[in-house]
């Protein structure tokens, strides 16, 4: 709704939800400079930040401050592209168990919800990346853990937007629920604290070469003692948040526009072809890079359906934008997503991020999928590096084709932009010794 006010009133322009302003911003350059200028002359909504100190989890991406500056260091390095090659099995071993489940889906004929799929193979990473722990949902089903980090994740987007504390004086059931599940993630984190310290006891080099993120932060609390379990707590929750959805979407709506683009799945499985061969998935963190066009797909798909496509901050300090005076405490939501439509049309085109020589890859600021300025995102790395091994699996081994039998796939919004209605029934791509000479590039 927002982003057609976009269209309809310019790149600058406010509404109220009772009696609170709200200044919508979509023109790029003025959003990079507002990122850029983070986070000593905007931060995020105080509405963030409150609901995350409420419930119990503040980590790097709701503190402010000096708080930020502290625990951002920490979230970088545990998240840098040397601590993830290491770690690479971890990934490997979930897009095994995707593949396998992919399979059995493909030769049975069913039609399946894609998005359950990735939202299974992006928990088992994160939560084996995360503390250590593999939870093995694509094999075991939902656990219990992850219910209640969703029930979590839904009740921070409801409470962040909505206009009325209520809770802040009594519970109606959604809350009740959310304070029993907090409870018990609260217990069970707290346990795998305790099980990550015994480990450490034990094994002293896990304190200069950490197995996960958990082991990370508790070797730089050894280092800085005013690093606090709850801001630990915090930290690895954030990641969960984070590492679940917005890969899990990313890669089914990347999904979505490959079945729609029988040229572009075709690209994407011969690049696939070549790297892997006879492999059916990267083995090796090293392969991963090599798929450019595979990672152009990825990007083209987060540019069009970026799973967070807009980000709310406020101004800490009088400021001008697009012409417009802007006070200090004025609450601004920039539309990232928008922005990157305005600058490159909404045409699905992967082949506008290859510099081919004939035509120059777009500036880097258009492509606002993980933010920009000092508080991008940490995940990146991640990110790219889980979603480009299980699509290049998919492309390497499976041709998608939409089951639009339910209806068209919609927009739903939940903290993330979530493909509500997708089903995709899969087929599986002839053996490596039965295609065409020349198929593998």
């Amino acid at each position: 709704m927002v982003e057609g006010w976009s269209d309809r009133y310019g790149p600058i322009f406010k509404f109220h939800v009772g009696r609170r302003l709200t200044v919508v911003i979509s023109d790029v350059q003025e959003i990079n400079r507002v990122l850029r200028e983070r986070p000593s002359g905007y931060r995020r909504w105080r509405e963030i930040e409150q609901s995350f100190q409420e419930i119990g989890f503040p980590g790097v991406f709701s503190v402010e401050g000096e708080d930020w500056r502290r625990q951002r260091r920490l979230a970088v390095t545990a998240l840098n592209s040397s601590h993830l090659h290491r770690h690479f099995h971890v990934i490997r071993t979930a897009t095994e168990r995707l593949h396998r489940r992919l399979t059995e889906a493909a030769r049975d004929g069913r039609s399946i919800d894609l998005s359950g799929e990735f939202t299974s193979y992006a928990v088992d990473v994160t939560s084996t990346l995360a503390f250590g722990h593999d939870l093995n949902t694509l094999e075991k089903g939902e656990n219990e853990l992850q219910h209640h980090i969703q029930r979590v994740f839904t009740m921070l987007n409801f409470r962040i937007f909505f206009p009325i504390q209520y809770w802040r004086w009594f519970r109606l059931p959604p809350d009740r629920r959310l304070d029993r599940s907090l409870v018990i993630l609260n217990q069970a984190v707290t346990g795998f604290i305790e099980e990550a310290r015994a480990r450490m006891r034990e094994r002293p080099e896990l304190f200069e070469e950490p197995e996960n993120f958990l082991e990370a932060m508790l070797a730089a609390q050894r280092e800085d003692r005013a690093f606090t379990d709850e801001e630990i707590i915090g930290n690895t929750f954030a990641l969960l948040l984070a590492g679940e959805d917005t890969t899990a979407h990313t890669m089914a709506w990347t999904s979505w526009f490959l079945a729609q683009h029988d040229d572009i799945q075709a690209r994407w499985a011969q690049e696939a072809l070549g790297v892997l061969g006879e492999e059916r998935l990267p083995t090796e963190h090293e392969l991963v890079s090599r798929f450019s066009y595979g990672e152009a797909v990825l990007r083209e798909s987060m540019r069009l359906k970026s799973v967070a496509n807009a980000i709310a901050v406020e101004a800490l300090i009088d400021t001008t934008i697009c012409d417009t005076q802007i006070p200090a405490g004025t609450r601004l939501i920039l539309q990232t997503r928008h922005a990157g439509l305005g600058a490159h049309g909404a045409e699905y085109d992967p082949e506008r991020w290859l510099d081919d020589g004939e035509r120059q890859a777009p500036d880097q600021k258009s492509f606002l999928a993980f933010g920009a300025g000092p508080r991008f995102c940490p995940g990146r790395n991640l990110a790219f590096l889980e979603s480009k091994t299980a699509m290049a699996m998919i492309a390497r081994n499976f041709e998608l084709e939409l089951d639009s039998t339910g209806g068209p796939v919609t927009e739903r919004f939940a903290f993330t932009t979530i493909p509500k209605g997708l089903r995709v029934r899969l087929h599986e791509r002839a053996p490596l010794e039965s295609m065409p000479v020349g198929a593998t590039g």
